[in-house]
């Protein structure tokens, strides 16, 4: 199996977790969709990360191919829960994640610092500071009452919804806007007990590693 995608990228980070934890043996590829290749339209018509091959197989989007993965390979390490209500609650968090939450983060603070450095303009530091103050507590603070009285956000155990959630919030982490956990303690006591795990680990240090490199080819730029 192939996972094509970006390493910041929280979707592609979502797909790649999951099969870590599956013990799905993969070759990861990097696709940058700021300079894709050219048959990047015939692999997803979107032209959105990830995506991946196996075999013969071609499937875009994060949540389709967690859902393709789980069908594939359930065993040993379920993603999904299997009682209904805490399926649906656990789609629906993935479904928060990847939409209200993917937004305001990526929109409102990794763009403004990243993908503007990297495209060669200024952090903007209004958006950034706008995000920060107005929109994304909004965000966090339904996800924080989500884990009031629970450790998991769907069933009794780490699944698709976990890993969405803690996808986005990378990003935050890259960014040195983690949320606090005086404000924040359900969630950030949910965030760390996923990346102690030895898959989060893993992929964290590598994008830490990928991303010192790119900014340090920004600031070769500049001088």
């Amino acid at each position: 199996m192939i996972i094509h995608g970006s390493a910041l990228s929280p979707f592609t980070r979502k797909v790649v977790l999951s099969a870590l934890e599956k013990g799905i043996a993969f070759e990861n590829r990097d696709l940058n969709p700021y300079a894709p290749p050219e048959d990047f339209k015939s692999m997803n018509p979107l032209q959105r990360v990830p995506i991946i091959q196996d075999g013969e197989f071609t499937l875009a989007d994060s949540s389709a191919i967690c859902g393709y993965l789980e069908a594939k390979y359930a065993a040993p390490q379920a993603l999904f829960p299997k009682e209904p209500m805490a399926y649906g609650h656990a789609l629906w968090i993935e479904e928060y994640a990847d939409t209200a939450l993917f937004k305001d983060i990526s929109e409102g603070v990794f763009r403004p610092i990243f993908i503007n450095q990297f495209l060669g303009k200024p952090v903007d530091h209004a958006t950034v500071e706008h995000t920060l103050s107005k929109a994304l507590p909004l965000r966090l603070h339904y996800l924080e009452n989500q884990l009031e009285d629970r450790s998991w956000f769907a069933g009794g155990a780490i699944s698709v919804a976990d890993l969405s959630v803690y996808s986005q919030l990378v990003n935050l982490l890259h960014a040195g806007h983690l949320p606090s956990s005086d404000s924040y303690p359900h969630l950030m006591a949910h965030f760390k007990q996923i990346q102690i795990r030895p898959s989060a680990e893993k992929l964290l240090r590598s994008e830490t590693a990928y991303l010192g490199q790119m900014l340090d080819m920004i600031s070769g730029r500049k001088t």
